[in-house]
């Protein structure tokens, strides 16, 4: 399993209520109430979890970004 697969892996589980995908131009997109487009999966957990506390359970980013 690569990193990119294991991170969008965890993003899907951590934010369920959102479609998370990787486009063909490497960047890193969620979409949900909004679309959000970021350059990593770090800066996109950092949107998500402001755009959508309710589904990251609590957890602050550095949390998500450090799973």
């Amino acid at each position: 399993m690569t990193g990119r697969v294991l991170l969008l892996h965890v993003l899907r589980e951590v934010f369920p209520q959102w479609d998370v995908f990787v486009d063909d131009r490497s960047v890193w997109r969620a979409v949900g109430v909004v679309l959000v487009s970021a350059s990593s999966a770090e800066a996109l957990a950092d949107v998500l979890v402001r755009a959508d506390p309710e589904a990251a359970r609590g957890w602050t980013a550095a949390e998500v970004r450090g799973l």
